[in-house]
């Protein structure tokens, strides 16, 4: 009894590790690969895009703003993170039903496109690209 328990433990957290909300933290991995933004912030059409992620300030009020503030946020790798999760979490089952899917069945390339395109980023046709590029960077779906 007392080893079964012990192993559903291991193996619970062993999925908490690899995961940490709906995105994996290989795709996390690979959006901030792609995005390549560093710790400061960047002009990116016409708007300050800031840390790693290139997270602007309507998407950091989206996923709830957490930390002490959008640009602290966004240079912290682990506020970043939970914000994208939270976000992903927030319009994850908009771009389910945009890509006629469940929300279960999301995969990297469709949080990809939601993290560049916004919202409706699963619909536009501007967010195919980036699809693309987690397949062919980082061997992800």
């Amino acid at each position: 009894m007392h080893l079964s328990v012990a192993v559903l433990v291991c193996l619970s957290l062993a999925f908490v590790t690899q995961t940490q909300g709906i995105v994996s933290n290989a795709c996390l991995d690979c959006i901030g690969q792609i995005e390549g933004g560093g710790s400061g912030c960047n002009l990116d059409l016409g708007t300050l895009s800031c840390g790693l992620y290139q997270i602007k300030e309507p998407y950091y009020i989206d996923c709830g703003s957490p930390g002490t503030g959008w640009q602290s946020c966004a240079a912290s790798d682990s506020c970043a993170r939970g914000c994208i999760q939270s976000y992903m979490s927030r319009y994850g089952g908009l771009c389910a039903g945009q890509l006629g899917k469940f929300t279960s069945q999301l995969t990297c390339q469709d949080y990809g496109r939601l993290h560049n395109g916004g919202p409706n980023g699963c619909s536009s046709s501007s967010t195919i690209g980036y699809a693309a590029r987690i397949a062919s960077e980082c061997g992800l779906n």
